[in-house]
């Protein structure tokens, strides 16, 4: 590719043939102007006696302008020779037969040697080798391989080529040739630059570039010093990411991705990033050119430059449609397996609660059977006897009436029956008697009260809602709880105080609305009986244990209140009293079903309510509100 001759008809100079030629022609010029003087000298140099007709000034003068000449020629010289050797450039001068002639200090350390080491050795294939072009170009437009200057008769040729460095590494340089002159002869001026360190930028900008290329993250870099923040460059990532063209994204904000769903709080986020100069990272919907919405996972960066200002922004946009997807059905499937496990949760004590009931209400209506049984036995016997005492006081009261008229008639018995009178006190007999007969007449009917009590409680035939005395039913719990209100010698007896109301026949079950005053009561006996194990027998005499029941009709509902004046329950213990299973007695005293199952018997069975108030010290009160009819 190089000029191995010169062209026979473009003869150029030496390197100083600029100078050279000046200094020629102002002797020439000299020479035209005194051509006088010249011959003159001439002439003199001939004839002895013609030399001294010339002008001493004359002779002086110009040997003034010789010397002025020569030094003007030096100095040329040396800034020529500066210039050639603090140029960054290395420079080579070659002769025809591409032997190095010259080279200045820059080529020395280019090839890694003395300029007296590159002297006489061939420049072309020995010292620069012309590279492949795959090897070393990047992009063949960086650098023209061939051109011509404008000057006419001025050959150049501007290629790459790769030095031979002694003890190191080969260089890439740009060398630039141009025919010259060298000692009279036609050469080659050959102009290096190393542009190794450029081609390894180029090269690793290639591999940036090539490397965003590639990715399937979309990249894009926007202007910040625009306060649009236009986009200056887009990978192919991010347009088949979109399904934009990069012409028609080059210039725009990434504003025409969003749509009118695009979440508010990400763009804030993104704009306060902006803003401040902050780096942020946010996901948002964006909507693609087909109107498909993809899902965005967005890191803006900031890029400064070497003073720290602010240049450009960077954003990596990922799509994670298809995990964000993957999250929803998670979580939607996390949702529904909550809900699953509220619904297990809330069947599996629906039936505890059930199996709680059930058991209690079978014991109950056990108890019931049982109680209707015993009633029923005891009914018998005990009506024979009340049937009979009727007619046992009739006959006593006969005979006695009889005795009555043998004394009248037989003032004076014999000695036997007066003295069998006497021993068998007949006369405290007759008083006695009819007391007996009449304390046994009270214990029959108390009897028969007891077993009506046991019956009216049990009603284990109610299964359906049905009319009812619920006084009866208070009445008939108090009196199968009467042996736990008596007192003793150590603790005075528990007072009951009933304020009833006119209260009409309230439909409900029967058997299960005596069992939750039975659970009431007994829960108040238990709450007096534990206040009184702190109090000494004067205190309980002068503020005796004492509950009332209280019954009124209030609108469509009827409303019994069983309060106590026991310590009372606390704030905590309020909050659970209702709860299956717990309660505040010791184990093998409470079960913790009663309240529960009267709260289900109340609320759910009967649409009522059940709740409690109570103070720390002043008492509990339960209050039943019950609808007179369903």
């Amino acid at each position: 590719m190089f000029f191995k001759q010169a062209d026979s008809e473009n003869k150029l100079s030496n390197i100083s043939c600029p100078q050279q030629k000046t200094v020629n022609n102002t002797i020439d010029r000299t020479n035209c102007q005194n051509m006088p003087e010249k011959s003159t000298e001439k002439s003199t140099q001939a004839n002895f006696s013609e030399a001294y007709s010339l002008s001493l000034c004359e002779m002086q003068q110009m040997q003034r302008t010789m010397e002025q000449l020569k030094q003007d020629l030096k100095a040329s010289e040396s800034r020529f020779r500066n210039a050639i050797s603090k140029n960054a450039d290395g420079i080579a001068i070659v002769n025809k037969q591409g032997l190095v002639c010259f080279a200045n200090p820059s080529a020395e350390a280019l090839f890694n040697c003395k300029a007296d080491e590159l002297l006489g050795q061939e420049f072309f294939g020995a010292l620069v080798v012309e590279g492949l072009a795959c090897d070393i170009e990047m992009d063949a437009d960086i650098i023209p391989q061939a051109g011509e200057t404008d000057a006419a008769g001025i050959r150049v040729v501007q290629t790459e080529v790769e030095v031979i460095r002694q003890q190191q590494a080969n260089a890439v340089v740009e060398v630039r040739v141009v025919e010259t002159e060298w000692e009279g002869e036609m050469a080659y001026l050959a102009t290096l630059r190393d542009i190794t360190d450029r081609k390894r930028a180029e090269e690793m900008l290639w591999l940036y570039d090539r490397a965003m290329a590639a990715t399937s993250t979309g990249i894009v870099i926007s202007d910040a010093t625009n306060p649009e923040h236009p986009i200056i460059y887009c990978n192919p990532a991010f347009e088949s990411m979109t399904g934009y063209r990069r012409q028609e994204i080059i210039g725009t904000n990434c504003r025409f991705l969003q749509g009118s769903d695009t979440d508010s709080d990400a763009l804030k986020t993104i704009h306060q990033a902006l803003k401040t100069e902050s780096e942020c990272q946010v996901r948002l919907k964006n909507y693609r050119q087909d109107g498909t919405a993809f899902w965005n996972a967005l890191s803006i960066s900031p890029v400064r430059d070497r003073t720290g200002k602010l240049t450009h922004f960077i954003g990596v946009q990922r799509d994670i449609t298809d995990r964000k997807q993957a999250e929803e059905a998670l979580h939607n499937s996390e949702a529904q397996s909550r809900e699953q496990a509220a619904q297990l949760a809330a069947a599996l004590e629906e039936l505890k609660s059930t199996h709680s009931q059930l058991v209690q209400s079978e014991k109950m209506s056990s108890l019931g059977l049982l109680i209707a049984g015993v009633a029923h036995e005891i009914n018998n016997p005990v009506s024979f006897i009340y049937g009979n005492l009727a007619h046992l006081t009739n006959y006593t009261q006969e005979l006695f009436h009889h005795l009555e008229l043998y004394q009248q008639h037989y003032p004076n018995p014999v000695a036997e029956i007066q003295q069998e009178r006497e021993d068998n006190e007949l006369d405290f007999l007759v008083e006695d008697l009819p007391r007996i007969l009449s304390s046994m007449n009270v214990g029959v009917e108390r009897i028969c009260q007891i077993v009506q009590s046991l019956r009216n409680f049990s009603r284990h035939d109610d299964s359906q809602m049905k009319p009812v005395n619920l006084h009866e039913g208070i009445d008939s719990t108090l009196l199968i709880l009467n042996h736990r209100l008596k007192g003793n010698g150590e603790i005075p007896p528990i007072l009951i105080v009933k304020e009833y109301g006119k209260l009409p026949l309230v439909e409900c079950f029967a058997g299960p609305i005596n069992q939750v005053f039975m659970n009431i009561l007994s829960n108040a006996i238990d709450a007096l009986s534990d206040g009184n194990t702190q109090r000494s027998f004067q205190q309980m005499r002068d503020n005796p244990s004492l509950i009332k029941i209280c019954t009124e009709v209030v609108g469509n509902f009827v409303e019994i209140k069983i309060s106590d004046n026991g310590p009372g329950i606390s704030e905590e213990v309020k909050q659970r009293i209702f709860d299956t299973f717990f309660t505040t007695k010791p184990v093998g005293k409470g079960t913790g079903m009663g309240l529960s199952i009267s709260y289900q018997i109340i609320v759910e069975k009967h649409q009522g309510e059940l709740y409690c108030t109570s103070e720390l010290g002043k008492g509990t009160e339960f209050t039943i509100k019950m609808p007179i009819a369903h």
